[in-house]
């Protein structure tokens, strides 16, 4: 991370027309990177709007913290931990590179990063095309990675097309003090920071689609590499996307997105673009109290594998099951969700036409057991703890049913029993508690349906 990082610091600097590091060149430039991140919206003139700034972003600087240009040019004699030279270097510090694991009473402090100044403008410049979004409770940052080109070519889309339309930073007064807020407009809401990177995805696939750049920019970011940092105090969680998931999101949203109609919903109007994400996404959730970011915590878990690369079925079934229990309604586009996304990624555990025989399988059971007394059999089957119980409940409501329905995709995917369930089961709440996947008329009631 570190190397990819430097890679953006260096790209920044190119672009200002910094060529040579200097004392001179520092003190002339290194507010140019604080003003980068804020799009411009706020113009840094000192030290104290600087730090004031950098704090609001989520910079964990020290109380101590005074002024910036020192940190980045008085050190002492060492070695850097860059390029090796010994030289005269600077302590890390956090708006050097903000992401350094740092647990005093484990790591001793001859151990942590030290840099020559060139590398330590360089890793501080990166903040120039570092991203920040707000959560329930932080921030998640992530940056992009990839050969010199294609991410000069990315970055020219995502920030200076993008993310400068939809990012802002606004300036106010408070009690004779100056403050900052980050306003950031995205349809989904996010709690945690695997949703927040989502939203951002989500927005920015329809803005391609919007100025007739999708096609391009899947082409150029298929060697963007996405790191997504999240964390606070001494720790710090990294996930990287790789350049070809990334492609494979783009295109499972554009897929999803082109699949919605426009619609109120509640209180909402969704367009076209947002309607089949927001009603499933915002859907996810599992009420538990006055805390919300709680009520997301299976969504988070849901969505980061989604950026993965995997689409967690069992997961899923347990957050309908949920809802169910709650009375609460079925998410919408389940299956436009599922389908779509096992169509771009391939199949892993489950393939396109297994996820169709099971779910169909699952639907068609749901669909003859309504109006009957029969519908328990949606909690015994959940509530199956081995393959052998779950065939045997299966076979049992299917004779109560007098149906002889097609088992074959169950038996032949034993050895992923729980996954073959839990479509199963889905397939049969959509039949039980929703509108079905083909029936979609009353999409503009949030509190019936699901497709």
């Amino acid at each position: 991370m570190l190397d990819a990082y430097l890679k953006n610091g260096e790209l920044f600097l190119k672009e200002i027309g910094v060529t040579e590091i200097t004392p001179e060149a520092i003190s002339g430039a290194y507010l140019k990177p604080i003003n980068e991140m804020t799009n411009g919206y706020v113009y840094v003139e000192s030290d104290t709007e600087a730090i004031a700034i950098l704090r609001r972003f989520g910079f964990e600087l020290s109380g101590k913290t005074k002024d910036i240009l020192s940190g980045l040019t008085k050190g002492k004699k060492g070695t850097c931990s860059i390029c090796g030279k010994k030289t005269e270097v600077v302590p890390n510090r956090a708006f050097i590179f903000p992401f350094e694991r740092k647990i005093d009473s484990i790591v001793d402090e001859s151990n942590r990063l030290s840099l020559c100044s060139e590398h330590a403008f360089k890793l501080y410049s990166a903040m120039a095309y570092l991203y920040t979004v707000p959560t329930g409770a932080g921030m998640l940052k992530f940056f992009f990675d990839a050969p010199e080109r294609d991410l000069k070519a990315f970055k020219r889309t995502f920030k200076d097309d993008f993310w400068r339309r939809k990012f802002k930073v606004e300036k106010h007064e408070k009690n004779g003090k100056q403050q900052y807020s980050i306003k950031l407009s995205l349809a989904l809401s996010r709690y945690h920071p695997n949703e927040a990177f989502f939203a951002v995805l989500h927005e920015f696939v329809k803005f391609l689609k919007d100025v007739d750049e999708l096609e391009e920019t899947i082409e150029a970011g298929r060697t963007v590499r996405t790191y997504l940092i999240y964390g606070s105090g001494q720790f710090y969680r990294e996930h990287v996307i790789e350049g070809t998931t990334l492609e494979k999101l783009i295109g499972f949203l554009d897929k999803i997105q082109e699949a919605g109609k426009e619609m109120s919903w509640g209180t909402r109007h969704l367009d076209i673009w947002d309607s089949a994400v927001v009603t499933f996404y915002e859907s996810l959730e599992i009420p538990r109290g006055k805390d919300r970011s709680k009520n997301y915590l299976e969504r988070e878990e849901f969505v980061r594998k989604l950026l993965e690369g995997r689409f967690d079925f069992v997961l899923l079934n347990t957050i309908f099951m949920e809802r169910l229990k709650r009375k609460l309604a079925l998410p919408p586009y389940y299956y436009t969700w599922a389908h779509s996304y096992l169509e771009v990624f391939g199949g892993g555990v489950v393939d396109v036409k297994t996820f169709e025989q099971v779910n169909g399988l699952g639907y068609s059971l749901g669909m003859k057991m309504r109006g009957t007394n029969l519908e328990r059999y949606q909690w015994e089957l959940f509530r199956a703890r081995g393959f052998e119980e779950f065939l045997n409940k299966l076979v049992e409501l299917q004779a109560k049913l007098e149906e002889s329905l097609d088992l074959r995709p169950v038996y032949e995917n034993q050895g992923e029993w729980k996954v073959v369930k839990a479509v199963l089961l889905n397939g049969m709440l959509n039949a039980l508690h929703g509108q079905g996947k083909k029936d979609n008329s009353d999409r503009n009631n949030p509190k019936e349906g699901s497709e």
